[in-house]
């Protein structure tokens, strides 16, 4: 009788160990996982946050060249500045029907396609302030081509509102790339003023 005790017990023994590495191993895996998901994260991270320093970057810039087309005379206000190629980019609404081609609607990769249509990395439309311009040096001294701005200016009462040229949107897209693969991109919006003195 002792021996069939002794049996039963053994076997409750392994019973308990299987379970106590299943749950180990329902802990541990998941655990693994994250564990191997966090530079990838981080990763991300870092990317979007560089590209929201390229889009400041941009807008800084277009600020200083909006201020001194001012200041010299050489700008009056916004008229004839702002981007209104390709056709429908400043319009929300045509006919009382979203406009697909607002720039609002499209993805930074989409705007920055619509500009430069044959991608040569040259624009194809005018009145951009700056199209994929670069601003970061390296650690050799020289420009950093995975750092770059685009920034253009568009007319907020364009397809409705009352007329003005005293102000307008800044939109500045900044983006990190890895040759010609986009990493992430970051778009800013400011409406800015010009007032007359």
């Amino acid at each position: 009788m002792m021996n069939r005790g002794r049996r039963h017990e053994q076997g409750s023994g392994l019973i308990v160990v299987i379970m106590v590495v299943a749950l180990l191993m329902g802990i541990g895996i998941p655990l693994l996982t994250l564990t191997s998901m966090s530079p990838k994260v981080a990763g991300t991270m870092r990317y979007h946050e560089e590209a929201f320093n390229a889009a400041e970057a941009g807008f800084d810039a277009a600020r200083l060249l909006i201020e001194e087309n001012m200041t010299n005379g050489s700008w009056s206000g916004f008229a004839g500045h702002y981007l209104t190629l390709p056709l429908g980019i400043d319009i929300p609404m045509i006919l009382g029907v979203p406009n697909p081609s607002y720039f609002r609607r499209l993805t930074d990769q989409e705007i920055l396609q619509a500009l430069d249509l044959n991608g040569d990395g040259t624009a194809d439309v005018p009145n951009l302030l700056y199209f994929q311009q670069t601003f970061a040096v390296n650690g050799q001294g020289q420009t950093d081509l995975r750092y770059t701005y685009t920034v253009f200016l568009i007319n907020n009462e364009a397809g409705g509102g009352l007329a003005n040229n005293t102000d307008a949107l800044l939109v500045s897209i900044g983006t990190v790339r890895a040759g010609t693969r986009v990493l992430d991109s970051v778009r800013l919006e400011v409406l800015v003023t010009f007032e007359d003195e």
